[in-house]
């Protein structure tokens, strides 16, 4: 019966535990990304910076332009983070417009 209750005990301080590091690395990831957010606006509105919005290289073609987009824009919907709290839904949301910003460049300028 001891041994019984020690480990329902280990489990409950191990899911604590796990619950307190996921949280400190959403903030973490939350923080990086908004550091990245902010260099994207050294560039704003030029085609260097929607290349490192997308991160395309200058050479790319028009279909690894929006095969990147497409993976990006899956990666960062808003719906698709809704479990991981409001910060990173607006986050996603601030990262989806930027991503949606920069493919509408490259589909004006190549005719996507």
């Amino acid at each position: 019966m001891m041994r019984f209750v020690s480990i329902i005990i280990f489990v409950i301080v191990c899911y604590f535990i796990l619950r307190y590091l996921m949280r400190l690395l959403k903030e973490v990831k939350l923080q990086r990304n908004e550091s990245v957010g902010y260099q994207h606006q050294e560039y704003a509105n030029t085609e260097e910076g929607y290349r490192q919005i997308l991160g395309v290289a200058t050479g790319d073609s028009p279909a690894d332009i929006r095969k990147k987009y497409k993976e990006l824009l899956a990666k960062y919907h808003p719906d698709k983070v809704q479990h991981l709290g409001i910060e990173f839904q607006e986050m996603a949301e601030r990262k989806t417009k930027a991503i949606m910003e920069a493919y509408e460049f490259f589909r004006k300028k190549y005719n996507l």
